[in-house]
């Protein structure tokens, strides 16, 4: 609990430095007053913008996206990384190809999805689904390849098919590792479709803070800017949960 409370004060207080660093800053001529606005300005800005339909459907539209990225990139990378895992033979081929393509940043190949994709949601989970896909994959190729041989013995022992043991013993045993990995993902996913949208996308929160930018509107975009933020953190804070409640055996 002590702990705790003074984590919570230097959180504080390096939040109010951070405050007052930047209100010096503008008011001494360091930055220019028409690119940063003084900090009570942005916060005047957040309440309203908290509450515009517009700025609220380009947030969800956000969102959606996110889920849908990171929830179809990583079943897949489930899927593969299981195969993959599991089967000796592949394991290392499959590996140098996938450290040629993970090496590859997700941002570069924009300019391609735009191409197959156009500029909708269809492009933005595209590109945020190629860079959470290594991840998860990573994360469970590894999972699978530590499960304790004994169990292995165990369902062969039962005379279980390949599909029940990956089921029933390999999927399970390997669960910490694939959460970790969407865990980690999830932060990942945000930030490239948060990429998409400041670099060619027509919706999003991402698109709004590119329009309230080139309209001088940069008390709004700050304003935007720290939303965005604390959305960042709600999202890791719900996946974080999430993995908690499901893996409820390894944290106590």
């Amino acid at each position: 609990m002590r702990t705790r409370s003074v984590s919570m004060l230097l959180a504080l207080a390096g939040t109010g430095t951070l405050l007052i660093a930047w209100a010096l800053a503008v008011a001494s001529g360091f930055v220019s007053r028409d690119s940063v606005p003084y900090p009570w300005e942005v916060a005047s800005r957040i309440p309203g913008l908290a509450t515009d339909t517009e700025f609220l459907t380009g947030l969800g539209d956000t969102i959606w996206s996110w889920f849908a990225a990171l929830v179809l990139a990583s079943l897949a990378a489930i899927v593969c990384g299981t195969v993959i895992g599991t089967v000796r033979l592949l394991s290392a081929p499959a590996m140098i190809v996938v450290d040629a393509f993970r090496s590859i940043p997700a941002t570069a190949l924009i300019p391609i999805a735009i191409l197959l994709f156009g500029l909708g949601i269809e492009m933005k989970v595209a590109v945020a689904g190629f860079a959470t896909f290594w991840i998860v994959l990573i994360n469970t190729v590894y999972g699978v390849a530590t499960v304790e041989p004994m169990r292995l013995d165990a369902a062969r022992s039962m005379r279980w098919s390949w599909m029940r043991t990956r089921m029933l013993v390999t999927l399970p045993s390997a669960l910490p590792s694939i959460v970790t990995g969407i865990r980690i993902a999830s932060g990942t996913t945000l930030v490239v479709i948060l990429s998409t949208e400041l670099l060619g996308a027509k919706s999003g929160v991402g698109t709004l803070l590119v329009q309230y930018q080139q309209a001088l509107r940069t008390d709004i975009m700050f304003a935007g800017t720290l939303i965005v933020g604390v959305l960042g953190v709600a999202l890791y804070s719900a996946v974080t949960h999430i993995e908690r409640k499901a893996l409820t055996w390894v944290y106590q």
